[in-house]
């Protein structure tokens, strides 16, 4: 801790955006203010927005999206890359506000509502020393004092970065048969917010609500901070 603080004084934080001296945090409130928050929930097959929590298409498609904001605003996208490639721990936090201000615009009825983030496979977690998604869910689920349950989904196998594969045929193979779910129990008839840090083409989500719908689970709102 005194380390840390000496840390800050010989160097100050400054904004992972516009490199602006900060007392404290790891971006400054005028960037994050041009960070637009999306104001509805979209459809997790076409991408069409949703003027109310339910589907008015594609309505067995077994979860309703919702992202905080878009890839391409690259105030976020340098936040996620801060954390996810950089290993900047911090940056979790304003990503988590980012999730609970529009969680919070949209009303969403929580209240029976369970948290579970992507889990990351056991090499790439010893890798990174921690899974972003996590890390994100904890200060999402804390806010709204719903459970956060970290080790009920978990990954079956080492597959390649989805990041690293651009065709959607093959990132639908790279993640298939991906998950488990450990205690099937904790899953059945509950409704479940699927947390993860951005969502590019869906398959990594897709892969994971299959294996909590197998397990029983109801009503599924796959979360992510931003979509591409």
């Amino acid at each position: 801790m005194f380390f840390d603080r000496l840390l800050d004084l010989i160097f100050p934080p400054r904004c992972l955006s516009c490199q602006k001296n900060l007392g404290c945090g790891v971006i400054c409130d005028d960037c994050l203010s041009k960070i637009k928050i999306n104001q509805t929930l979209f459809c997790g097959k076409c991408g069409a927005r949703l003027p109310q929590p339910k589907k008015i298409c594609h309505k067995n498609f077994p979860y309703l999206l919702g992202a905080a904001t878009n890839y391409e605003n690259e105030i976020a996208k340098n936040l996620i890359h801060s954390l996810k490639f950089q290993y900047i721990k911090a940056a979790a936090q304003p990503l988590g506000n980012l999730l609970i201000q529009y969680t919070e615009a949209l009303s969403l009825p929580l209240k029976n509502f369970i948290v579970i983030p992507i889990p990351l496979s056991k090499k790439r977690l010893r890798g990174r020393g921690f899974n972003q998604a996590e890390l994100i869910a904890k200060i999402f689920a804390e806010h709204f004092e719903l459970p956060p349950e970290t080790n009920l989904l978990v990954r079956t196998k080492n597959a390649k970065p989805q990041s690293e594969i651009k065709n959607l045929k093959e990132r639908l193979l790279n993640v298939k048969d991906c998950f488990a779910v450990i205690n099937q129990e904790s899953v059945a008839s509950k409704n479940i917010l699927l947390i993860d840090d951005v969502i590019t083409s869906g398959a990594t989500l897709l892969e994971a609500t299959a294996a909590l719908k197998n397990a029983g689970a109801r009503k599924i709102i796959a979360l992510a901070v931003a979509k591409a």
